[in-house]
């Protein structure tokens, strides 16, 4: 039967089983050789949110050739802060900081994605760098 998956394998033209979590995918530009991604996970280890060469290690051991990584919530402004010691992508200093980690996957073979990031009405004056106005 056509389109059958038989719990989580399937059997391809050649009679061996796959498994369809470890098959390569299509996304967009990208070819992913597996559909396993690494979700972000808010870290707060990004001192005066700027990325700290430990992200480095972070997320160049959990890359794989062809692997999608999408990076923890990365601050646009610095009005966008909601947690301390989040990453930004604002400033110089910032994205220069953020070009070792995406090397270090990239070398790899892995594809890296920022998810950018601004926390909204939740955002917490005591963590923003500006004295701008709020609006609650």
């Amino acid at each position: 039967m056509e389109g059958k998956i038989a719990q989580d394998k399937i059997t391809g033209t050649n009679g061996v089983s796959t498994i369809p979590l470890l098959t390569p995918y299509k996304m967009g530009n990208f070819n992913l050789s597996h559909r396993i991604v690494l979700a972000p996970l808010t870290r707060q280890r990004s001192y005066g949110n700027v990325p700290q060469p430990h992200a480095i290690l972070y997320y160049s051991q959990r890359t794989s050739k062809g692997g999608l990584l999408i990076a923890e919530a990365t601050g646009v402004s610095d009005t966008a802060q909601g947690y301390p010691e989040t990453p930004g992508i604002w400033t110089k200093e910032q994205v220069q900081a953020w070009k070792p980690i995406v090397d270090a996957v990239h070398a790899k073979g892995g594809i890296f994605f920022c998810q950018i990031w601004h926390v909204g009405r939740v955002s917490n004056t005591s963590e923003c760098f500006s004295q701008t106005l709020y609006i609650h």
